[in-house]
């Protein structure tokens, strides 16, 4: 009958495998580290932009309704009240983060407030903690501090 073609396994050998896998396992223990880093200063960005956007709601709402505006410091959460209605509310969104500083607060109908500084932080020296100031004017802006004196 002619020619017969011998028989070729396919697939990978034992030998590549193992070299493979210890690659991706050398790729994977060098970007762990990274990335954990990169999910914690996340939250503390996140939850610093919520609180000044919170801030800047109140201040808005303020001049928008000509009124007063309480914000209300309750168990670590920032209300934005007026006559007893929450409007909006800052809450901490993970069991890390911790922000200190908040208290009661009125945004008069101008927009002007007590000056005041707020901590952002997560107790961890690997990221920066920021910091949440409050002018007399009732302008605000966010900063990288680690100290938010």
């Amino acid at each position: 009958m002619g020619c017969q073609i011998p028989f070729k396994p396919k697939g990978f050998t034992l030998l590549e495998l193992l070299t493979t896998l210890a690659i991706v396992a050398i790729a994977a223990s060098t970007a762990v580290p990274a990335m954990t880093n990169q999910i914690k200063n996340n939250r503390l960005v996140s939850n610093a932009n919520q609180l000044q956007s919170v801030f800047k709601f109140a201040r808005s709402e303020a001049a928008k309704r000509d009124l007063a505006i309480l914000m209300n410091e309750d168990a670590g959460s920032w209300l934005v009240q007026l006559e007893g209605e929450t409007l909006q509310e800052f809450r901490v969104s993970h069991n890390d983060i911790a922000v200190t500083g908040l208290k009661d607060m009125t945004l008069s109908r101008s927009g002007e407030a007590e000056a005041s500084k707020i901590k952002i932080t997560d107790g961890d020296r690997d990221t920066t903690d920021y910091c949440f100031t409050i002018l007399t004017s009732g302008q605000s802006y966010l900063t990288k501090s680690d100290s938010c004196s």
